[in-house]
């Protein structure tokens, strides 16, 4: 099975490569004459440790062939210079073009820190290009691209830390003189526990709303989240979780009213995503994560049966818990198979807990500091199998007796994990090994937070429901980047517009089939059809 049933990478084509270059975090707009427009990021590698130029594109054939423009700016960390690190780029309703680019994250991080967001102007449709504009009062970093907003004034997102809580918290800045000068208008989201970062903030039914999609920096299971606002920006809604984990989410509203998203998947197949729909009817919503790459589960009367492969990966990601207060109750009924009658074949983990299960055709088994504790079972026939926490006690019960026992230390492992390799950094459940079968019945999973909300779910394979069925039905894949690609898997900071007859052309980067620290552009071109 392909790693994701709706997906339109065939239509993925290259448009520019910087030969040994790392071209990253392309950002598009089209001038009113028709042409496109984008700026990109020319470095030595991801994370620069020489040269960053900041580059324009253009086409003047709707995207089918590019070529280079102007060079806006330059960074020599040699030379003393900083790191320049993701820019965007806008057309303002007044027909001034603006590049907004941030420098090296450690620098302008925090709210102590001095702002780091340099813009650069052009008043002639990006043939030349001011002097970067320094000191304008836009802190933080990884700042969205600049907007005209409803009451008229100009308006940019970015995140910083917040000395209070040292976590990050999702800004809103503004400026009512033209981008000479910016405030802080009000705070998007911050709550001390989730890292919220990456917003990007789409205008919704002409100016009526706001809302601030947002990536969370913790991953491992925990979703992007949404705010909104009703009076431009000012104040904002409680954020709450989507149904989707995309990094460096990018949200505009369609002409027929409804919300893309695209970005980075961090709780599923790996690549670039996009989501469709309505924002307010999401907002709220968990979608469980599906597998991140190959992966062979069908539904077979009352059980999923997963096959294990080579190179295959079906595991399905959950919520993680708070912390290692959190009580969890995660139970599933299955039974597995192996050719040769012994090995491992299926697991389930608590991250934050630091606990692995693991299932074999004749025991269960946890890890206990160094060693291997077995329970000694005949898991060839339905069990039912949970892990049961409470207050630093964990109990694995089979049948609803209790036969394995570990004590849970204060924050005994972390949950962060963006690409979902670690079960021990991941609530998990599904494949263990290349080789068997499990047959998967129900599980349910349910959570009893200290300061979150508590979290309940349950799934049954007589439903005929898959898992993760929403990300399958509604998450679109834009382009794969598989698990093995070296240093990592690499994209996702993407960029769209939507043409007049209603089509979407999309560019990004990639470092599929690139040697290590080089990577290319690409872009897309969606119908309707497509995202229907």
């Amino acid at each position: 099975m392909l790693i994701h049933p709706r997906t339109v990478a065939h239509k993925v084509f290259d448009i520019w490569r910087s030969p040994g270059r790392f071209t990253k975090n392309p950002d598009i707009v089209v001038t009113p004459k028709g042409r496109y427009l984008l700026i990109y990021s020319d470095v030595d590698a991801h994370w620069s440790l020489k040269d960053q130029v900041l580059t324009t594109l253009a086409s003047d054939d709707k995207g089918e062939t590019w070529y280079k423009f102007r060079e806006v700016d330059r960074a020599d960390l040699a030379a003393g210079d900083e790191r320049l690190v993701t820019p965007r780029l806008s057309l303002l309703n007044d027909g001034r073009l603006v590049i907004i680019v941030d420098h090296d994250d450690d620098g302008h991080f925090h709210e102590d820190q001095p702002p780091g967001n340099w813009l650069y102007w052009s008043y002639d449709l990006g043939d030349t290009w001011s002097a970067a504009h320094t000191e304008n009062g836009i802190g933080g970093f990884e700042p969205d691209r600049i907007l005209n907003l409803p009451d008229g004034a100009l308006g940019v997102t970015s995140h910083l830390m917040r000395g209070e809580s040292q976590e990050f918290a999702q800004v809103l800045w503004t400026s009512s003189d033209g981008g000479r000068s910016w405030t802080e208008r009000g705070t998007i989201a911050h709550d001390g526990y989730h890292r919220f970062c990456e917003g990007a903030v789409a205008v919704l039914d002409g100016g009526r709303r706001l809302a601030c999609v947002m990536r969370e920096n913790h991953s491992g299971g925990i979703p992007s989240f949404v705010a909104f606002s009703d009076d431009c920006g000012y104040s904002w809604s409680q954020p709450q979780m989507l149904p989707f984990a995309l990094h460096r989410p990018y949200a505009k509203q369609l002409v027929d009213g409804r919300v893309m998203v695209t970005g980075r998947n961090v709780n599923g197949g790996l690549g670039t995503y996009a989501w469709v729909g309505d924002l307010e009817e999401a907002a709220g919503q968990y979608a469980v994560g599906g597998p991140r790459r190959k992966y062979d589960a069908t539904i077979m009367g009352d059980a999923l049966l997963v096959q294990n492969r080579p190179e295959h990966e079906c595991r399905y990601t959950l919520l993680p818990p708070e912390s290692t207060f959190s009580d969890v109750d995660f139970e599933a009924e299955l039974r597995v198979e192996a050719s040769a009658g012994r090995g491992d074949v299926a697991f389930m983990s608590i991250s934050r807990l630091g606990q692995l299960l693991k299932i074999a055709p004749d025991h269960i088994s946890i890890t206990r500091g160094r060693h291997e504790v077995r329970h000694l079972a005949d898991m060839t026939r339905y069990r039912t199998v949970a892990l049961r926490h409470r207050r630093g006690w964990l109990r694995v019960q089979l049948d609803g007796e209790a036969v394995l026992h570990s004590c849970v230390f204060r924050e005994e492992a972390p949950a962060n994990d963006f690409h979902g390799g670690d079960p021990l950094r991941r609530t998990q459940f599904g494949q263990w090994g290349d080789s068997g079968r499990s047959y998967w019945r129900r599980v349910s999973y349910r959570l009893n937070n200290q300061k979150l909300d508590d979290f309940r779910w349950e799934w049954s394979a007589e439903s005929g429901a898959h898992p993760d069925q929403y990300q399958r039905d509604r998450m679109i894949q834009i382009h794969a980047n598989h698990p093995a690609q070296k240093p990592w898997p690499d994209h996702g900071y993407s960029s769209w517009i939507q043409r007049g007859d209603g089509s979407i052309y999309i560019v990004d980067y990639t470092n599929t089939g690139d040697v290590p620290n080089t990577a290319h552009l690409v872009g897309v071109n969606l119908e309707p059809a497509d995202i229907a």
